[in-house]
């Protein structure tokens, strides 16, 4: 009876961790992808993003976003803070020759980004968009 007992244990313990939610893995370097939409304001247009997220401390990441637009590959890099799952995110970019700065804030929620984009010009924020992020 024991024996019956523990195997019934056992086999309840594994099925239950096989129904758990799965919970989001970082890669082995740490680095997170979240892929979305974002849309620039421009020609009424929502283009892919592919947002890649590399650990440098508690909350902080440096940040590189990948997208097209007007038919050109482009690679915003730039440094974010907050959450990949829950709560708050929002960060700094700059394009490829470093000529224009973009912000970006927003939050998750159950494990979906919804935030804006805003260009800074002449010193003040000016909003250019929205985007959305998921693992």
């Amino acid at each position: 009876m024991k024996r019956i007992t523990l195997v019934l244990l056992t086999a309840v313990a594994l099925l239950g961790g096989a129904l758990a939610p799965a919970t989001p893995t970082l890669a082995d370097d740490g680095k997170q992808t979240l892929t979305g939409l974002f849309d620039s304001g421009y020609q009424d247009k929502v283009r892919p993003l592919r947002a890649v997220f590399t650990p440098t401390g508690e909350r902080t990441w440096d940040v590189v976003f990948y997208f097209k637009f007007n038919g050109r590959d482009h690679e915003y890099k730039g440094v974010a803070e907050g959450g990949l799952l829950e709560g708050t995110l929002s960060g700094r970019v700059e394009n490829e020759g470093g000529r224009r700065n973009f912000t970006f804030k927003g939050e998750f929620k159950k494990g979906t980004f919804k935030g804006d984009h805003f260009e800074t010009t002449r010193g003040r924020e000016e909003k250019t968009g929205s985007l959305t992020l998921k693992g």
